[in-house]
């Protein structure tokens, strides 16, 4: 089985506003998205199947662009989406959210014929926040993307000097190195229907500023924080002691996915420890 992905970028602006509720109350909810705001979002498409024997391809990617030319651009390009998508402005209970307008994608390609086998639909609202659909119901994935710097020194107590400095070459210096780290959180659930998103993103911010941010943020690993006192701070090893650190402050919400980028050349994905099917 084959996965292709197609990109399409459009600029549209939007608000997320509950009518009954007062703008007080909608600001309480949505902070200053509930105010008309525009983005630059990316969608991809992941189209899964077969390779023809006839031309060597999933899908014509010509084919696949009038697609999105026809269901994507045609719709949202320059839109406000409130005011004038065909159904958001028919409907202003729906909230114009990345959950909300990936579903709608899917639900629109859905209509074509000639595209049965959609695997996936990604919107980007921005670089660190975007949102995955399956096509399940209304289970969404959403990832915010955080930042934050820090020290370390690999070295392990279960080596020796010598060990350690074969093991871990340069980066077993005494005095440590560092990286600017990419955390990628994604999290998955229902959407709910009437704010339109899986977890707001201020409250998923404040759950990784208190327990990620606050312990490791500009700090020399090894160091300046317990949980590496006696543990090696490979990212192997530090993807996970993430993961136990925001599991538990998230729910019901479940953590999906942790994905660490400890270099542009490197990340290290961690799903937990109970098995299950994993979205690319």
């Amino acid at each position: 089985m084959h996965y292709l992905t197609r990109q399409v970028a459009f600029e549209a602006s939007h608000a997320l506003r509950i009518p009954e509720l007062s703008h007080k109350e909608n600001y309480e909810l949505f902070g200053p998205a509930t105010n008309d705001h525009g983005h630059n979002y990316v969608v991809e498409a992941m189209i899964k199947g077969a390779v023809s024997n006839n031309d060597g391809m999933v899908i014509n990617l010509a084919d696949l662009d009038q697609l999105l030319r026809d269901h994507v651009l045609a719709h949202f390009d320059h839109k406000h989406i409130n005011l004038q998508h065909p159904v958001f402005a028919n409907d202003s209970h729906l909230q114009p959210t990345p959950e909300n307008i990936a579903i709608e994608i899917w639900n629109t390609f859905g209509t074509c014929s000639n595209l049965t086998n959609l695997h996936r639909v990604r919107i980007y609202e921005d670089t660190a926040l975007f949102a995955d659909y399956f096509g399940k119901k209304r289970m969404v994935y959403l990832t915010k993307v955080y930042e934050f710097s820090a020290s370390h020194r690999l070295h392990s107590q279960l080596l020796s000097e010598d060990e350690n400095r074969e093991t871990f070459g340069k980066c077993n210096n005494p005095h440590g190195h560092g990286h600017n780290y990419v955390l990628e959180v994604m999290v998955r659930g229902e959407v709910h229907p009437k704010t339109g998103m899986v977890v707001a993103p201020e409250s998923l911010d404040e759950i990784v500023q208190k327990q990620i941010h606050s312990r490791f943020d500009h700090r020399h690993l090894n160091l300046d924080t317990p949980e590496f006192e006696d543990l090696n701070p490979t990212s192997e090893n530090f993807v996970k002691v993430i993961w136990d650190l925001l599991e538990e402050p998230l729910k019901p919400i479940i953590l999906h996915r942790l994905r660490l980028k400890e270099t542009p050349r490197n990340h290290f994905d961690y799903y937990g420890e109970l098995p299950e099917a994993h979205c690319p």
